[in-house]
């Protein structure tokens, strides 16, 4: 048997996904590129409420980041079919018992990872196209601090994708543990210390103490890929032991 997570014990806390690019090991995951014609069965996956009235671009992403949801439980186990996903009060997609999952989605693109939680206690991937010039002056500095974005440099990546990585890893960092510290946390309570880019992996520091199980000092490690002008990132928490 070999330890995946220390969850305790050490004055270091350190998570180890197993995690791969976009795909994380041990996921299945759906894409649709939504420059194209999406498949029929897209446009009748029910609204959730208060999407009623939201403009048809807005719906069009929710049920399309549906649909890969749908699509890639059904690849996980058949038994799932094509059964409609929930959604929490959060706002949160709700899974089927036994399963963890994440839905992303931009105004092209959508993406949806899933996993049975004998193995993946949780997970979150988030993909953002890369922010212009503008969008980098205005919020930039709320989102990357100066010490990331060096990481992001020596890294090769360019100013405008390190601003959208930081902000996509921490995105996917609060997808993954939202669903297990059960509140919310600040952009500045995860700092990105660390970019291979050889690996396409990131590493993260929660600097403020989540919860018992992910204090200040916890380590996580997550996967990224920069592919046509978007930034994906991923991260996954596998079970604290597997064999």
């Amino acid at each position: 048997m070999q330890p995946v997570a220390q969850m305790s014990g050490t004055p270091l806390h350190t998570h180890r996904p197993d995690a791969s690019r976009t795909l994380l090991a041990g996921t299945c995951q759906v894409d649709l590129d939504l420059t194209r014609p999406v498949p029929p069965e897209v446009e009748s996956i029910p609204l959730a409420a208060g999407l009623e009235r939201a403009v048809p671009r807005r719906q069009m992403q929710f049920r399309a980041g549906r649909y890969c949801a749908m699509r890639a439980l059904a690849a996980l186990d058949p038994r799932f079919g094509r059964s409609p996903i929930d959604r929490a009060t959060t706002g949160a997609p709700v899974w089927p018992e036994g399963v963890t999952g994440s839905i992303t989605h931009t105004d092209d693109y959508a993406s949806a990872a899933v996993a049975w939680t004998a193995h993946t206690v949780s997970l979150g991937i988030d993909t953002e196209r890369v922010m212009s010039t503008p969008q980098a002056q205005d919020v930039g500095s709320l989102l990357a601090s100066a010490a990331e974005l060096r990481h992001c440099d020596a890294a090769g990546l360019s100013s405008l994708e390190a601003f959208t990585f930081v902000f996509s890893a921490k995105e996917s960092v609060f997808k993954c543990l939202h669903p297990l510290v059960g509140r919310m946390f600040e952009f500045d309570d995860v700092r990105v210390f660390g970019v291979d880019a050889a690996a396409k992996a990131f590493h993260v520091r929660i600097v403020k103490d989540l919860s018992e199980a992910f204090p200040s000092g916890t380590l996580l490690e997550g996967r990224f890929a920069v592919d046509r002008g978007r930034v994906h990132t991923g991260i996954s928490l596998g079970t604290p032991w597997q064999s």
